[in-house]
C-alpha cells in the first residue's frame, strides 16, 4: 500500500515540532542551570543579636524626646516628621538632615557579628544585597579563614546607592559582590530612611533600567544602556544591583518587605511589567523567592502577581525559634543552590 504523503507530512511535521520543543527545552534548562544566586536580607538577621536596634527603636530615638503616635506611619513619613520638626538651626535643611544620619550612624555602629551571615557567606551564592546600613555581614564574614584583605570598595556615589559595591575575596580566588542598597553608616549622607530619599533613589533605578543613567569613574564619564539594550546585546556587566532583578535567582530573606520600602516594590513591578512587556517577553528567565514565618493573604497575593514565589516555614514554639528558623533556611540553601 502506497502511504499517504500527506499524511507523511504531518508525521514530518511533529517530528520536527518535538525536536524543536526539547531543544528549546534543554536551552531553557541550561539557561536555568548557569543562573547565579543572590539572597537579599534585611534587618530580621541582625535581630539575633541583642545589640540590634529595630527601624521603630531607631526612630523613637531619633525623635529626642519629641514623642508622637505614629502607629499608622510608614516609617518613611515618620523620618519626615522628625527632621522637619526638629528646630531651625541651620538656614538649610539638607545640614539638620546630616545631623539626624550622623546620629543613626552613630546607633548602629555597635552590631555584633553574627554566625548566620558566615554560613551565608560559605553558600553558592554570588551577589549579597541588604537594605542595613551596618556592617555586621562584612565583620562576620572576616572572621572566616582565607578572606583577602582589603576588600576593595567601587562606588563614587556620596547620596544615593545604586553602585554600593564591596568586592570580597578568598584565597581560592572565589569573588562575592555585597551591595548596600540603602547607604552606609561610615557615610551619613548615604543612609536612606526618608520618603525624600527614597524617591530620589526610584529616580535613579527607573534611569538605569531606561538607558538614561550616567557616572563618572576614574575620570571617564559612562552612560549605561537600558536593560532592554543589554539584553538584545547580552552585555550585563555587574554596574549596579539593579541587574541582578532581571539576571540572577534572588531569595528575600529577613526582610519584612514593609510598604514603605517603595523602591525595591518600585523594582518588583517593573520587572512584572517588563515579563509582559513586548520587547522582553520570554527573556527575563530568573526566578525570585520570598521566604518568611508568616504573611497575610493580601501581601502574598500581591508577590504572587509580581511572579515572586512565597514561601513559608512557621516558627516553632521553642525559645530559640529565630536561631532555629535560619539554620532550616541554610539547610535548605545548601540543598537547591
Amino acid at each position: 500500500m502506497t502511504p499517504n504523503k500527506g499524511l507523511i507530512a504531518i508525521v514530518k511535521e511533529i517530528t520536527t515540532t518535538a525536536k524543536g520543543l526539547e531543544a528549546s527545552n534543554k536551552s531553557s534548562k541550561q539557561k536555568r542551570t548557569h543562573m547565579n544566586n543572590t539572597i537579599l536580607f534585611g534587618n530580621g538577621i541582625n535581630r539575633l543579636t541583642p545589640e540590634n536596634i529595630s527601624w521603630g527603636q531607631l526612630l523613637d530615638l531619633i525623635k529626642d524626646g519629641r514623642r508622637f503616635n505614629d502607629a499608622n506611619l510608614p516609617n518613611t513619613m515618620i523620618y519626615e516628621r522628625v527632621l522637619l520638626e526638629r528646630p531651625d538651626i541651620h538656614e538649610d535643611v539638607s545640614y539638620d538632615e546630616f545631623e539626624v544620619k550622623n546620629r543613626i550612624s552613630e546607633l548602629l555602629k555597635s552590631l555584633e557579628k553574627n554566625k548566620v551571615y558566615k554560613e551565608f557567606f560559605k553558600l553558592n551564592v554570588q551577589n549579597y544585597l541588604t537594605t542595613n546600613y551596618d556592617y555586621a555581614f562584612i565583620d562576620s564574614v572576616l572572621d572566616l579563614d582565607g578572606i583577602n584583605l582589603p576588600i576593595h570598595e567601587y562606588s563614587t556615589e556620596d547620596v544615593y546607592s545604586i553602585r554600593r559595591l564591596k568586592r570580597i575575596s578568598n584565597q581560592e580566588e572565589k569573588i562575592k559582590l555585597f551591595w548596600q542598597l540603602h547607604g552606609e553608616i561610615r557615610k551619613p549622607a548615604t543612609i536612606m530612611l526618608g520618603l525624600d530619599h527614597y524617591c530620589g533613589s526610584i529616580g535613579k533605578i527607573d534611569s538605569y533600567i531606561k538607558g538614561w543613567y550616567r557616572y563618572t569613574k576614574d575620570g571617564i564619564t559612562k552612560d549605561e544602556p537600558s536593560i532592554e539594550k543589554k539584553f538584545e546585546n547580552n552585555s550585563f556587566n555587574n554596574s549596579s544591583w539593579v541587574e541582578l532583578f532581571f539576571t540572577s535567582d534572588i531569595h528575600i530573606v529577613g526582610f519584612s518587605f514593609d510598604f514603605s520600602e517603595i523602591d525595591l516594590w518600585w523594582i518588583l513591578n517593573k520587572r512584572a511589567r517588563l515579563k509582559k512587556s513586548k520587547s522582553l517577553r520570554g527573556k527575563i528567565n530568573n526566578k525570585i523567592f520570598y521566604y518568611c514565618d508568616s504573611i497575610d493573604e493580601h501581601k502574598k497575593g500581591l508577590f504572587e502577581s509580581f511572579d515572586i514565589e512565597v514561601i513559608i516555614d512557621n516558627l516553632s514554639n521553642n525559645d530559640d525559634k529565630y536561631t532555629e528558623y535560619y539554620s532550616n533556611l541554610i539547610n535548605r540553601f545548601k540543598r537547591i543552590l
